[in-house]
């Protein structure tokens, strides 16, 4: 071959394609998750806390007391997808076995985050209670053949009423 042919990949090329990209893809997505799942945290503290001195909630199965005005079925939705990081670390639990905690993560936030949804639409049409609260979950799926998770969707409903106290 002479010079003026192109010249084959360095090594140097090689490692910072195979290892530097994924792991700096790695560090980034975990930062992301970190910083991320902080502040959506925080935030969900601060709704719940709003919520919990306005609206009674309950899952027992009855219903409401005849003094309650205007039942309405109310509901809330949360879809929270899975990340990199999360999805690289359940890939070892897997191989080794244990509790798949960034999934236990999501799936908590997206249960939370579905209630105080559920608790701003019973507060816009002035409900102070609600009750039969009732949670469904569905996982999405993304990859072919539906094999491989790409979240969770959960879905919180019950009866909203305005109680008289």
């Amino acid at each position: 071959m002479d010079a003026q042919t192109s010249p084959e990949p360095t090594g140097g090329l090689l490692i910072c394609f195979y290892i530097a990209f994924p792991l700096l893809l790695l560090v980034g997505t975990w930062l992301i998750h970190w910083l991320g799942g902080r502040s959506r945290r925080r935030h969900l503290d601060e709704q719940e806390a709003y919520f919990h001195e306005r609206i009674r909630v309950t899952n027992l199965k009855r219903f409401p007391p005849s003094g309650c005005l205007n039942p309405q079925l109310v509901t809330g939705s949360a879809a929270i997808a899975n990340n990199y990081f999360v999805a690289f670390l359940a890939g070892f639990k897997h191989i080794f076995g244990g509790e798949l905690k960034g999934y236990t993560q999501m799936c908590d936030e997206a249960r939370r985050l579905a209630l105080v949804r559920l608790l701003q639409e019973a507060e816009s049409i002035g409900a102070n209670a609600v009750y039969n609260v009732r949670f469904e979950t569905a996982t999405i799926v993304t990859a072919q053949n539906n094999k491989q998770s790409g979240g969770v969707e959960l879905i919180a409903y019950g009866t909203a009423v305005h109680e008289e106290r």
